[in-house]
């Protein structure tokens, strides 16, 4: 079963016999459901959580009461790895599946043995935490400085397209019928243009 874990770049170097020091503490190998809520608001952080399968979206509330899509994980991915050593290490966003999906859940103590003996893996796990702090200073910069067409531009650059507005609309926290005005100002301002398939991409000759 340790395989599952050898897909992460974290572990990928290891064989399965060093990989099970990880298992010699208390750990739990979860299968979830399409729409499982994975993580609540408050939930703390005692473990280290493996997503080796499926995807899942964090999610967070914001003051009108809407709920903003922060992030969507794919498989493999470490799962709110920044408060797994914090001294307060509530998680204050929740985590649904998006997919059927598996969660391993690796005891802190063995991690942490585990990369005091290997500290190419220490200095692995503070790279993750690093990009990860540098993503989310990014989204509240965006959400802080940027307005809405900014931000719109902005999301079209990096992912290339806008395939679902319904989703998009979760991703950016604001409602379906705002960022669809925006959209349409930008198409005719020939900022970006419709697909066949019903999405937005941006326009090459604007």
């Amino acid at each position: 079963m340790t395989k599952e874990l050898q897909q992460f770049p974290l572990f990928s170097q290891y064989s399965e016999e060093t990989l099970a020091e990880l298992l010699r503490w208390p750990y739990k190998r979860k299968a979830y459901q399409e729409g499982d809520m994975v993580v609540r608001v408050g939930d703390t952080c005692d473990s280290l959580m493996l997503l080796t399968e499926g995807t899942v979206e964090t999610r967070m509330g914001s003051e009108t009461g809407r709920e903003v899509v922060i992030d969507r994980l794919q498989a493999p991915k470490i799962l709110a790895p920044a408060f797994l050593f914090s001294k307060d290490n509530t998680i204050p966003v929740e985590v649904l599946t998006i997919t059927e999906g598996v969660i391993w859940y690796i005891h802190r103590e063995a991690f942490f043995q585990f990369m005091t003996a290997h500290p190419e893996v220490l200095r692995a796990f503070l790279g993750i935490l690093s990009d990860r702090s540098h993503f989310l200073s990014g989204k509240v910069r965006s959400f802080a400085v940027k307005g809405l067409r900014n931000r719109v531009l902005d999301y079209i650059r990096q992912h290339g397209t806008i395939t679902n507005v319904g989703e998009t609309a979760e991703m950016l926290g604001v409602a379906r019928p705002s960022l669809s005005r925006i959209l349409a100002d930008l198409q005719a301002e020939g900022l970006v243009e419709r697909t066949k398939e019903g999405g937005y991409v941006r326009n090459k000759k604007g």
